[in-house]
């Protein structure tokens, strides 16, 4: 049989496998750069780039019939995404939260610095290791261009790269209504805090989302403070809601997630459980094709040399079961989670199948048990790609269903709030200043409460297919003050 060819996109209309494949050039190369980071031998990135390119043609190749958007879409989502990661201080013109102090101090360290180093601070040399896919393109930016070239190349990548993970999800609604509909959905997204603070903690303050001492994080706040963690997160539930509704095949929609290790291990690990009810249901029905295998396969071959990297001397960042009082995780999640869930559940009827809806709810109530680290980022990061689409599963009932829209709008509403605080805050202080200390200055003063392994690495524990042969030694003379100015701290310790 001959299979029939790829219908043409319509004139004007890129095609998703375009943007796809973009994505995916781009993550794939920030492995390549991870590998000039390391040292590694010219000859490997010269295959790595070979590589690179074959599966970004086969990509858009296999994902060609995904019907793209008009270019007037794409600029929206791209100018949605801009103004995301604007206000969230990126290109430092707006308020940065205080988690960008050891960002940028890191961003620093690996534009300053040659490729590859070790810092000779501690006792012995270590190795900066940690999911640093976010800046590696913005360092390397930053030998041509300065520092202050550093900080627009990461506006412009992640103003970019969320731009085109919004413009992928459009496909998944069909009329102008129903897309204009799911973005106001995912922007304003987010659990009950505000009530959750009115109720049990007195009032509301800068910061509202850690009301019950658990947090999941609205669509603003994982924009203005985690967009590493929330590009992954997003990745994988717009890979899983393109196979769900028919749009693509598995492979190309599971491509992305190796490539999100480097930017985000626990965004990856939310977005596993649905790949794995992806591969369950594929296999059950006998829809498994080679491209299936081969494409996520290749795209791990990539990832090889960064997942090795991010597993160095890993024993630090362990797992662990976490004690939670059944009353404070009961009106958590009676908040945050099963506010939409019920409503979907009773009233409306899920074209994303009941099996996806139960997958959710069932990780979404289970994570606040589990700790990866010494806080709570797992369920914080863990729960990006159920989150993701359970707002979907939203923005589908309020156009297709009218009994379930009366019970919906109200929590988005009040959930809406959260966001607009975290707004309200980019205007109401001043633009973070440059960051002109190290990581280790940067973390002593931000978070001394905390141990550093999470970030380092002692280069004698780094496994040798990787090691760099002669790192420069770096003991950074670090400034009276990190930053000029005072750099305002929210209300609450933790996000």
């Amino acid at each position: 049989m001959i299979a029939p060819a790829a219908p043409s996109p319509p004139a004007g209309r890129l095609t998703g496998g375009m943007l796809l494949a973009f994505l995916t050039a781009w993550l794939g190369f920030d492995q390549l750069l991870l590998w000039c980071f390391l040292g590694l031998p010219s000859w490997a990135c010269g295959l790595g780039l070979v590589l690179l390119a074959g599966l970004c043609v086969w990509v858009a190749r296999v994902a060609r019939p995904l019907r793209g958007p008009t270019p007037g879409a794409l600029l929206l989502c791209l100018a949605v995404a801009f103004i995301l990661m604007l206000l969230g201080g990126e290109g430092r013109f707006f308020y940065a939260n205080i988690d960008w102090q050891v960002r940028f101090a890191v961003m620093r360290d690996m534009s300053v610095n040659p490729w590859p180093f070790v810092y000779t601070v501690r006792a012995t040399p270590d190795l900066l290791r940690a999911p640093i896919g976010m800046f590696l393109v913005p360092a390397a930016t930053a030998k041509i261009a300065g520092l202050r070239g550093a900080d627009i190349a990461l506006l412009v990548q992640n103003s970019l790269l969320i731009g085109i993970l919004l413009a992928l999800g459009s496909a998944l609604f069909d009329s102008r209504r129903a897309k204009l509909t799911a973005l106001a959905v995912i922007l304003a997204f987010s659990g009950l805090d505000a009530l959750g603070r009115l109720l049990f903690r007195g009032g509301l303050s800068d910061h509202l989302e850690n009301w019950a001492f658990l947090q999941y994080s609205s669509t603003v706040t994982l924009a203005f403070w985690v967009p590493q963690h929330a590009l992954a997160g997003w990745a994988g539930a717009l890979g899983f809601l393109l196979w769900r509704t028919g749009k693509l095949p598995l492979g190309p929609c599971l491509v992305l997630l190796p490539l999100t290790a480097l930017w985000s291990p626990l965004g990856l690990m939310g977005a596993m459980p649905f790949a794995a009810l992806a591969g369950l249901r594929a296999l059950l029905a006998r829809a498994i094709r080679p491209p299936d295998i081969a494409l996520p396969a290749l795209s791990t071959l990539l990832c090889l040399p960064g997942l090795l990297y991010l597993g160095a001397a890993g024993d630090g960042v362990g797992a662990r079961l976490m004690a939670v009082a059944p009353l404070q995780w009961g009106l958590f999640e009676l908040l945050e989670v099963l506010v939409y869930v019920v409503p979907l559940l009773l009233l409306a009827r899920p074209r994303l199948g009941r099996d996806t809806l139960a997958l959710l709810t069932i990780w979404l109530l289970a994570i606040p048990f589990v700790q990866v680290g010494w806080s709570i980022d797992f369920m914080m990061r863990g729960s990006v790609t159920a989150l993701t689409i359970l707002a979907v599963m939203v923005a589908d009932a309020l156009v297709i269903d009218a009994r379930a829209r009366l019970w919906l709008v109200a929590p988005l509403l009040i959930g809406s709030i959260t966001g607009l605080y975290e707004i309200r805050r980019a205007f109401a202080h001043p633009p973070a200043p440059q960051v002109r200390c190290s990581f280790f200055k940067a973390w002593d003063q931000s978070f001394w409460f905390t141990p550093k392994d999470s970030y380092l690495a002692p280069i004698g524990r780094v496994p040798a297919p990787i090691r760099p042969a002669d790192p420069a030694r770096v003991s950074p003379a670090e400034p009276a003050r990190c930053w000029d100015g005072h750099w305002y701290h929210p209300n609450e310790r933790y996000i």
